[in-house]
């Protein structure tokens, strides 16, 4: 009777932690980069990211990949569904380290299409990233001056 309890408890306490730890653990984090300066106001959704500097962090989730911004310690905003971009040599290891547009280290790009009023934020994670080295994510937002 002691023991069955014991067990009832011990397995209901297993099968929370293996429900609910592995959400956790599937969230990334792919680089951060500190003090990055945006010229123009950026608008995702609700939220507004006004001109100054900030840290960009990038983050993977079950395959979607998120960007978040953090101005002055506090979350800005949170975008999803970046896009990944292939390479002209995507798929061929060789070709992929011997190309000379592929960045060694992080690198991060902001354009701007000015007859659109969209930003494009481009994370590439560049050749000598131990977990995910080859990747080029591009995060749409819409701007203004």
């Amino acid at each position: 009777m002691f023991s069955r309890r014991i067990c009832i408890k011990f397995l209901s306490l297993f099968m929370v932690i293996i429900f609910f730890c592995p959400v956790n653990a599937t969230m990334k984090k792919l680089h951060e980069f500190k003090g990055v300066k945006v010229p123009f106001n950026l608008k995702h959704e609700d939220s507004i990211v006004e001109k100054g500097k900030y840290d960009f962090q990038f983050f993977k989730l079950n395959g979607d990949f998120l960007l978040r911004i953090i101005g002055k310690g506090k979350p800005a905003c949170l975008v999803s569904g970046g896009k990944r971009i292939d390479y002209k040599t995507q798929g061929l290891m060789a070709l992929l380290r011997a190309d000379p547009e592929i960045p060694e280290k992080p690198n991060l790009t902001i354009k701007r299409n000015p007859t659109l009023k969209i930003a494009y934020i481009i994370f590439e994670s560049g050749k000598k990233n131990v977990i995910y080295p080859f990747l080029k994510i591009r995060f749409k937002m819409a701007y203004e001056e």
